[in-house]
C-alpha cells in the first residue's frame, strides 16, 4: 500500500510538472510571437477594399482602397500565419524588402460559390471584397491569392503599403455598437459582430430582442457554449430606411443598412449581400473578427461563407441556424446534405479530399476523422441502425449524392441536432489559434 501511494504521488508530480512545462513552453511562444507581432505591426487594423471579377476559368483583382480602421486590432497577435489553408483564396502580407511572410488568412467567397452556378460558367460578373490585415508599421505587400488548378496558392495582384506615403481614407459613420456579450481583450477571444438589417427606427424593440436570440444561439451547443468566456458578441445596430429585406422573387425591394436579399444564385432561402464595402463600413466602429448579418425577416433563410461572412434571417429557428451558419463562418465545415433545390453544379474534386475538415471522398481518409472511427464501424459506412449513433464515412454531403461522404447520420452540419466529433474537432483547433 505505502508503494502504491508513493508511485501515485510521483505520477501526480510528474503530471503537474509535464503541464508546467508546457505552460512554460506555451508563455515562451505566446511572448516571442507578440514580439513579432510589434516587431511590424502597430495595435490597429487596416482594411483593404478590392473587387474580384470573373467567372470559372477567369478571374482578375482590381484594387479600391486603403481605410484606417480605428481602435485596436481584433485578432490575435500569436497566431498570424494561417495554419489551416482551408479556404479558395488568401491574403498574404509579406515583407516589401524581404519577401519575409508576416500575416495570412484564407477565406472563401461569393465569387467562389458563382463559379459553380451555370452562370458562373461563362458570364463575368464584379464582386466586392474586404480584407482586414494588423496596420504594418512598415512597407509590405499585400498579396491577393486564389488557388490554381493543383490547388496551389498563386498571386493574382500585389498592393504594395507603406505607411510613410501610401493614401489611407477614413470612413465617417456613427452606427451605434453595443457589448451584447463581453468575455475581453479582442486579442484572445472571437470577437463576433452582429450587424442589424432591415430594421427600421421604429423596429428597435424587435432588433434587441433579435439581438438577445442571436447571442442564445451563438452560445448554446458545444463547443461554443464551452467557450463563452472565449468569446465577445458585438450588436451593431444599424437603422435601415425600410423594414424587412429584399425578396426578389416576391417583386420586393427594400432599401436596408446592408442590402441583405433573399434568392442569391437563385437559391430562393440562400440570403446573402453583395454590399460588401457599406456592411464593413457600417462595421467601422466595432472590433470584429467575423460577421453576422441579423435580417430582419421571419422567413426562413440565411448563408455564410468562410472567414467572409454570414447572413441569417429571424425567425423561429434563428437559434439553430445561426449556430449552423457559424460552424461554416468561424469553422470552414461544409454542408452535410444533399439539396436537390441547391443550383450549384458539382463542386468537389471526387480525386482529392475536400478542403473542408468534416466531409472527405474518401482518397486520403488518414488526413480527415479516420482515428474518430472505432474498431469494427465499416468504411464507408451504410446507414443502419447500429452505426445511426456513431462516427463513420456516410454517403451523401457537401451537395452531392455520390462519392461525398461525412461523418454521422445526424449533425449540426447536416439536419439538426448537436455538432458530431468530427465537427467539434475541428472547431476547437480553430478556437486555438484565436484564443491562445
Amino acid at each position: 500500500m505505502q508503494n502504491a501511494r508513493l508511485l501515485t504521488t510521483k505520477r501526480l508530480e510528474h503530471n503537474i510538472m509535464k503541464r508546467t512545462i508546457i505552460a512554460i513552453i506555451s508563455l515562451v511562444y505566446a511572448i516571442s510571437c507578440t514580439a513579432q507581432f510589434d516587431k511590424y505591426f502597430s495595435n490597429q487594423t487596416l482594411r483593404v477594399d478590392y473587387y474580384r471579377d470573373g467567372c470559372k476559368g477567369k478571374e482578375t483583382i482590381r484594387f479600391k482602397n486603403f481605410i484606417a480602421k480605428p481602435g485596436e486590432w481584433a485578432g490575435s497577435t500569436t497566431h498570424l500565419i494561417d495554419p489551416f489553408n482551408y479556404g479558395a483564396h488568401r491574403v498574404m502580407v509579406v515583407d516589401a524588402t524581404t519577401k519575409t511572410p508576416l500575416y495570412s488568412r484564407t477565406y472563401n467567397s461569393l465569387y467562389h460559390e458563382y463559379i459553380a452556378t451555370e452562370k458562373g460558367e461563362k458570364k463575368v460578373k464584379k464582386f466586392e471584397e474586404t480584407v482586414l490585415i494588423p496596420y504594418p508599421k512598415q512597407a509590405v505587400d499585400i498579396q491577393i491569392q486564389s488557388r490554381d488548378k493543383d490547388w496551389a496558392f498563386t498571386t493574382l495582384e500585389t498592393f504594395h503599403f507603406d505607411p510613410s506615403s501610401t493614401k489611407v481614407e477614413k470612413v465617417n459613420n456613427q452606427v451605434e455598437v453595443r457589448k451584447l456579450h463581453h468575455s475581453g481583450n479582442p486579442h484572445n477571444k472571437v470577437d463576433i459582430a452582429i450587424v442589424a438589417d432591415g430594421y427600421s427606427i421604429n423596429d428597435t424593440a424587435k432588433m434587441r430582442k433579435d439581438f438577445a436570440t442571436f447571442v442564445s444561439g451563438i452560445v448554446k451547443y458545444k463547443p461554443f457554449s464551452q467557450h463563452k468566456e472565449d468569446i465577445n458578441v458585438w450588436g451593431v445596430a444599424a437603422i435601415s430606411e425600410d423594414s424587412g429585406i429584399t425578396n426578389p422573387l416576391k417583386k420586393k425591394y427594400l432599401k436596408t443598412a446592408v442590402g441583405s436579399t433573399f434568392n442569391s444564385f437563385e437559391i430562393d432561402r440562400y440570403i446573402m449581400t453583395f454590399e460588401i464595402h457599406t456592411m464593413h463600413d457600417v462595421l467601422q466602429h466595432c472590433p470584429y473578427d467575423h460577421i453576422i448579418v441579423m435580417s430582419n425577416t421571419d422567413t426562413y433563410g440565411g448563408g455564410a461563407i468562410y472567414n467572409f461572412y454570414a447572413d441569417v434571417t429571424t425567425g423561429d429557428q434563428a437559434m439553430f441556424t445561426v449556430t449552423h451558419e457559424l460552424g461554416h463562418l468561424f469553422g470552414g465545415l461544409a454542408d452535410e446534405y444533399v439539396d436537390p433545390g441547391v443550383t450549384y453544379n458539382d463542386i468537389h474534386d471526387l480525386t482529392r479530399e475536400p478542403l473542408e475538415p468534416n466531409i472527405t471522398t474518401l482518397v486520403n481518409f488518414d488526413e480527415k476523422w479516420k482515428h474518430l472511427v472505432e474498431e469494427g464501424v465499416p468504411v464507408p459506412t451504410p446507414i443502419k441502425k447500429e452505426y445511426l449513433k456513431k462516427v463513420g464515412a456516410f454517403e451523401g454531403g457537401g451537395y452531392q449524392a455520390k462519392g461525398i461522404y461525412r461523418p454521422m447520420v445526424r449533425c449540426m452540419m447536416n439536419t439538426g441536432g448537436n455538432f458530431c466529433p468530427v465537427c467539434v474537432e475541428a472547431l476547437e483547433k480553430m478556437f486555438k489559434i484565436y484564443t491562445e
